[in-house]
């Protein structure tokens, strides 16, 4: 497969009736080469911190076996990167880590990812198995998970996840705030230290029910249409959660 390519985009401003307007241009030299031959597989997230590093999470299982023949020793060729790599805004990495660990479960296919405003990493997935979320220092020090691998009791499980692919930490409130997701289509609430359940809501603000179909709302009553939606379609990103950093 083609290694996937990160794009950096510079914004000029152009004034136009008294309004600034931003005109994106991709910038090819972001980011700086990596070391290690190391080659980036699909990438399923990307943050920027206070510091205004750039934070991506990508897939390294799905690069294709002969991209990573300089591992298997069979070729002085191309390795996998780190799944998470810390990028400093000019495009040098300053770290790369992730995987599989003691004391917590990788998500099968890592998805979505946020950094808090005390430097904590925070890692979702959406693989059929990903029913937890993990929090790391920026340095990869696990800290915290919330949710078993491969559990779920259904869209009022207050313990466990189902492939949650959003997260947003309030400051004011100390809550990790989660898109769950493809599975669930709630949003659900945690506090950020310990874990703990807090609340969640469907699409209507009302409790969640398993009985309600998922198909999605331009599928069925939601969508132009005076009945509210009886549930998420399906939050695959951080949407309207933004509102609550």
């Amino acid at each position: 497969m083609r290694p996937t390519a990160l794009v950096a985009v510079a914004a000029p401003l152009l004034f136009a009736a008294g309004r600034a307007v931003p005109k994106f241009e991709p910038d090819p030299c972001w980011p700086k080469s990596l070391p290690n031959n190391w080659m980036l597989g699909q990438v399923s997230g990307i943050f920027v911190d206070a510091r205004d590093h750039i934070w991506v999470t990508n897939r390294p299982v799905s690069l294709e076996r002969h991209d990573k023949y300089s591992a298997d020793g069979k070729a002085d060729c191309s390795v996998a990167v780190p799944p998470v790599l810390d990028f400093e805004a000019a495009g040098s990495l300053i770290r790369g880590w992730g995987g599989p660990g003691p004391g917590y479960a990788w998500p099968d296919n890592q998805h979505g990812m946020f950094v808090d405003y005390k430097e904590n990493v925070w890692i979702g997935g959406n693989g059929a198995k990903d029913t937890h979320i993990l929090k790391f220092t920026k340095t990869g020090k696990f800290l915290l998970q919330i949710g078993y691998y491969g559990n779920s009791g259904g869209r009022n499980d207050t313990e466990n996840l189902n492939r949650p692919v959003g997260m947003v930490v309030c400051p004011k409130t100390n809550e990790v705030f989660v898109a769950d997701g493809d599975g669930n289509r709630r949003v659900i609430v945690f506090d950020r230290d310990t874990g703990a359940y807090k609340r969640h809501w469907r699409a209507s603000g009302n409790k969640p029910s398993d009985s309600v179909p998922r198909t999605r709302t331009y599928e069925g009553p939601g969508r132009n249409s005076s009945i509210p939606s009886m549930a998420f379609a399906s939050p695959t990103a951080n949407w309207c959660m933004w509102a609550t950093a």
